[in-house]
């Protein structure tokens, strides 16, 4: 496959490099800025927490990164260079990491930010939209949908869902992002920086700040009533939904004491879950038909998989696609045909990788 055309061709030469950043072109100074500016604007509010988080999320970036990043280019290597897969994975590493740091880095700034404002949604719009939301839930589907989600699954077959909401998103999410910060297509990396950006910024905050809500696995501790006792019971008596309480009672508990923990703060509407998956499926739909319904698929489970643990209202997702489409549509009428005129040919090949 061409990491620049995204079509198969078997050929290493394919895979080009470019000797600029993303902070070289235009496109890329203003996407540069923005995230910048989302950074600061999140450590001038809250400067304590900021830099605590930062801390936080040294460590796991210093090890799953890496790890991820290892088997990303082992397979790559063992696809394109199976005579000589170290040499081949060393020369990407070489070749690319002055690319792919800034992408990573303004990464790093930027889930720091995203946490920070979402710790510190309630205090700045307490919780209100849950109701409205989980009437709105029942109004559209005839009921709650997370009745329907439990009908059709059986609980053995709940597992693999609980583990790809968890485990299985993380990867996608992260690996997505490690792939994009290594592709040598400056113009496609753009556009999807762009719309991660605008995502994350959009719907992480702005519009999770305005909708502020708990979800509906939170939704009786926060409101009262027993609206939900129903679905944590559902959830209680699920021997594979574990994680689900040990990660709610991780949230609770920060929340109440106010602290700046890694992976904080609650916030349902919209859902970041569906946002992500949304927009990496439109980006491997570039790639071709199967790429296309390999990231479809994934984003249907992933929707599925925030109603059937409690963490979402069917209408969290549903705005988060809406709101995705809409950017990746206007990343790809703005951002990418001024990435491609700032960036034609600036690629240059990758040396063969030696046979011995």
């Amino acid at each position: 496959m061409s990491m620049r055309t995204g079509q198969p061709d078997g050929d290493r030469r394919s895979f080009a490099i470019f000797d600029l950043d993303i902070a070289a072109t235009r496109s890329g100074w203003l996407l540069t800025i923005l995230c910048l500016a989302y950074a600061l604007a999140a450590l001038w509010l809250q400067p304590g927490r900021y830099l605590y988080l930062a801390q936080s999320y040294a460590q796991p970036f210093a090890f799953f990164l890496p790890a991820l990043l290892a088997a990303g280019l082992g397979l790559l290597a063992l696809t394109f260079a199976r005579q000589s897969p170290t040499r081949f994975m060393l020369d990407m590493l070489r070749q690319r990491w002055l690319a792919a740091a800034p992408v990573i880095l303004l990464f790093f700034l930027g889930i720091t930010a995203f946490t920070a404002f979402k710790i510190t949604i309630p205090a700045i719009v307490p919780f209100y939209a849950d109701r409205m939301l989980a009437e709105l839930d029942r109004g559209l589907h005839g009921g709650d949908p997370w009745i329907f989600a439990h009908s059709v699954v059986a609980e053995p077959i709940s597992a693999v869902i609980f583990l790809g909401y968890g485990y299985g998103w993380h990867v996608q999410w992260f690996g997505t992002l490690l792939f994009v910060a290594f592709w040598n297509n400056p113009a496609g990396r753009l556009r999807y920086l762009w719309a991660l950006a605008l995502t994350t910024i959009l719907c992480g905050t702005v519009l999770a700040m305005a909708l502020s809500s708990t979800g509906p696995i939170f939704h009786d501790q926060f409101y009262g009533g027993d609206r939900f006792a129903a679905l944590q019971t559902a959830l209680a008596q699920n021997g594979y939904a574990a994680s689900v309480h040990v990660y709610a009672n991780y949230l609770l508990t920060a929340h109440a004491s106010g602290r700046p923990e890694l992976g904080g703060g609650i916030s349902a509407m919209p859902s970041m879950h569906v946002a992500f998956v949304t927009l990496n499926a439109f980006f491997l739909s570039g790639f071709g038909r199967r790429w296309a319904i390999a990231g479809w698929s994934f984003a249907a489970f992933i929707m599925f998989g925030s109603v059937y643990t409690g963490w979402h209202y069917a209408v969290d997702g549903y705005l988060s696609i809406l709101v995705v489409s809409v950017l990746w549509y206007l990343t790809g009428r703005f951002v990418l045909p001024q990435a491609s005129r700032d960036t034609a040919g600036i690629g240059l090949p990758l040396p063969e990788p030696s046979s011995h």
